[in-house]
């Protein structure tokens, strides 16, 4: 899958995207999986529920928005790969992680969905041809192609693996 095109996908996700290394973002997204599976097996117990600031989401709160997230970002994929230009909404993360009470559940369990979720996605990006990765959609009132999701979702991943490296675990 070739990197996408800056006319691909809007100009706010250039930060995500510039985060993914090289052109194989299969390879990230899997690589993803190990990385912060290795980072929340050595996370001690006293971190999970640990914010770096007030008002800040914890680390627990941190991987289920990156679980939303996934979930998210593969189903406006998906959406594009199959054609579909009905435009969909966007959402609220912070209302999303206040509703999805991650912190009552166990890191270990939301580490595993986020590898299940993850694995699924990589599968579904694997079989496709170049004419469904460039389909565009509209999510949040802006276009962006299949391609560019994959890679957006790659780089929101990494932008979160940084923020707890640097912010939670200093």
């Amino acid at each position: 899958m070739k990197r996408p095109e800056k006319s691909e996908y809007p100009e706010y996700f250039e930060r995500y995207i510039q985060l993914v290394r090289g052109e194989n973002v299969i390879r990230a997204l899997e690589g993803q999986m190990l990385e912060l599976q290795a980072l929340l097996s050595d996370l001690p117990s006293e971190k999970e529920d640990f914010a770096y600031a007030e008002g800040k989401w914890t680390i627990k709160e941190v991987i289920g928005h990156l679980i939303d997230c996934e979930r998210i970002f593969g189903y406006r994929a998906l959406r594009f790969l199959r054609g579909d230009t009905q435009p969909l909404l966007g959402f609220d993360d912070k209302e999303f992680v206040a509703a999805g009470k991650f912190n009552k559940r166990t890191l270990y369990d939301l580490a595993h969905e986020f590898s299940v979720l993850r694995e699924a996605n990589i599968i579904m990006f694997k079989h496709q041809d170049e004419e469904a990765l460039s389909r565009k959609g509209t999510a949040n009132n802006v276009e962006i192609n299949a391609r560019s999701m994959a890679f957006v979702m790659a780089g929101h991943t990494t932008h979160h693996i940084q923020v707890i490296k640097s912010l939670y675990l200093e």
